[in-house]
């Protein structure tokens, strides 16, 4: 493939350990970790489109990027360079990765807009113009004191559009962080894929369907048939449970959140527990449940 596009670009087209001229050239990655740029006059639209969806562009917010960010981006995006301890004032670190579902075009609006939501110090990376991540520094681990779905209400009504943010695991400072990062982007995927009407997404959410995927499609179907064929196809019933899983097994709650009296609530939760012989009002049963509707659901 680099031997073709060297032969079809000729002189625009070159190599290098890592970019540079940016203003000239248009960069990307490969699978190999090589650098290659073409000249920006000799790329149309259609070009550069198309290479991005071939390799790893180098984006030309890259450009406005400090010494830190830089060092950031070519760890976390591009896996490249090492991290010793002590070069930081900061032992520990947690990635907050936001996706927006339409372009930001305010670029700076928006880093400062959602840096002033979070009130711990950040490093701002934009990865391209709808997603980025901000590297949460830390030195001891700290009481959770942000309302994450609150900044998404802001956001999507300061820039008109659905915001999305996954909150990542803190880690301490290693070389592994960019390997970390790339498992926490895909965690994030698997939430936007998944769990449609949620805005703000962490491990525990992720972690069912996770589960789900690297079992074998032998021990789903057995999964699935915890559940009664004559209730498999009660999608209401069926949503009514999963409810009160995802309210804390409070019936309560559930009911509030279903608009639903919490009596009629009780009622279907006894007539499940009847016809299937799980007692979903204890956590193992829950689990199991809730694990089999999940599996109906998406598989």
């Amino acid at each position: 493939m680099i031997e073709n596009l060297m032969k079809h670009y000729k002189d625009a087209f070159i190599t290098a350990e890592s970019p540079y001229k940016t203003d000239l050239y248009s960069w990307f990655l490969t699978d190999t970790g090589t650098f290659f740029g073409i000249k920006k006059d000799r790329l149309s639209t259609k070009e550069t489109s198309l290479l991005s969806s071939l390799f790893t562009p180098y984006g030309t917010h890259v450009n406005d990027m400090n010494d830190t960010q830089a060092f950031w981006y070519n760890l976390l995006f591009l896996q490249q360079g090492t991290v010793s301890p002590e070069q930081f004032s900061f032992s520990q670190c947690r990635f907050i990765q936001f996706y927006a579902d339409q372009p930001i075009t305010d670029h700076l609006e928006f880093q400062e807009a959602i840096q002033a939501l979070l009130p711990r110090d950040t490093i701002f990376l934009w990865e391209n113009d709808s997603s980025g991540v901000l590297v949460e520094t830390r030195n001891e681990e700290i009481i959770e004191d942000v309302f994450y779905d609150e900044i998404t209400v802001t956001l999507t009504s300061d820039f008109y559009t659905d915001m999305r943010l996954f909150i990542g695991q803190t880690h301490p400072l290693s070389d592994n962080l960019g390997s970390l990062f790339h498992t926490e982007k895909e965690w994030f995927q698997k939430g936007i894929q998944f769990l449609h009407k949620q805005k703000v997404y962490r491990l525990h959410d992720i972690l069912p369907f996770l589960l789900l995927e690297g079992m074998d499609e032998d021990f789903r179907n057995q999964l699935k048939n915890v559940i009664p064929e004559e209730l498999q196809d009660d999608h209401e019933l069926l949503e009514t449970i999963k409810v009160f899983f995802e309210s804390d097994l409070n019936v309560s709650n559930a009911a509030k959140r279903l608009y639903m009296h919490r009596n009629s609530l009780q009622y279907r939760i006894e007539k499940f527990i009847e016809k299937t012989g799980i007692d979903i009002k204890h956590f193992h049963g829950a689990v199991t449940t809730y694990l089999a509707i999940l599996d109906l659901e998406h598989f």
